[in-house]
């Protein structure tokens, strides 16, 4: 099923729509990071002594924007692919083909949440991987942490493949979709606001509010542990322009990391995944179709 969901995927050209828009962002990053970094003093291996902190902070903060924008991307296709998976195929009538075929019901969820997972993760791991050769081409920087970083980013959309399926399984495909999205944009909106209430150093309901939301959707919070994973891990540079004085995350404002999510957080994320699956399938196993 998981095979099957795969195809289909690219039978209905969902990766490669995506594919053609994830070029065209490609090409107008790599651009302006062109005409951006061109008056910028380029670094060379993080590791060599000749390296320039001051530098390599500009190199993070375009890559930090290029991941930002990408994750509204990856979380598109994550919601756009799986939203009609289930409420669908019953609306078109396609499910019933496949019931009658000697799955289970929970065989049959499973499979498509594994087919789609399977497409999400090889599709941001290339946008992921894409960006950085990008910015290593046009600053030099070799990212810090980027395997760690890497397995964040492909972690985001499976938050969201969690969600969407768990709503296909009880909503129609219209209202899944206005759900799912809605929840990301609640859970950007309040991140974004405990950033700003961190910067602020404020302890009120901005901060708090961005706790519930991660907690709500932990998608946000997933992205903001990769910022913290790149940024914690940048080396020290030759030391000649080091600002030891300035909070590196500063310098990234509102789409950086002042409140880093704790390793509780990321086993909050998984066993969430989990939890959403368990839901999906048991909701899916009381429908009536």
């Amino acid at each position: 099923m998981a095979l099957f969901t795969f195809r289909e995927a690219w039978r209905k050209k969902v990766a490669l729509i995506a594919g053609v828009l994830t070029l065209a962002f490609l090409i107008l990053y790599g651009t302006g990071l062109h005409f951006i970094t061109r008056d910028m003093v380029n670094t060379v291996n993080p590791a060599a002594n000749a390296t320039s902190y001051y530098a390599m902070m500009q190199a993070i903060t375009l890559f930090v924007m290029g991941i930002y924008l990408a994750s509204f991307l990856v979380a598109g296709l994550a919601i756009l692919a799986a939203v009609g998976s289930v409420a669908g195929e019953i609306e078109n009538g396609t499910l019933y083909t496949l019931a009658v075929r000697p799955l289970t019901r929970r065989d049959l969820l499973l499979g498509k949440f594994l087919g789609l997972a399977a497409m999400l993760v090889i599709y941001a791991a290339l946008f992921f991987l894409a960006l950085a050769g990008l910015v290593y081409w046009q600053t030099g920087l070799i990212i810090p942490g980027l395997v760690p970083a890497l397995g964040l980013f492909i972690l985001e959309p499976l938050v969201l493949l969690a969600v969407t399926m768990l709503g296909t399984t009880r909503l129609s495909t219209l209202g899944n979709g206005v759900l799912a999205f809605a929840l990301y944009a609640i859970a950007v909106v309040g991140g974004m606001m405990e950033q700003i209430g961190a910067m602020m150093e404020s302890t009120t309901a901005t901060i708090y509010t961005g706790v519930i939301t991660s907690l709500l959707l932990p998608a946000d919070a997933v992205y903001r542990r990769l910022v913290a994973t790149v940024v914690d891990l940048m080396p020290a540079g030759n030391g000649q322009d080091l600002p030891r004085f300035v909070n590196p995350q500063m310098t990234l404002g509102p789409f950086g990391s002042q409140s880093t999510p704790s390793d509780l957080m990321l086993f909050y994320t998984v066993a969430y995944i989990v939890v959403l699956l368990a839901l999906a399938v048991y909701s899916f196993k009381r429908r009536d179709i």
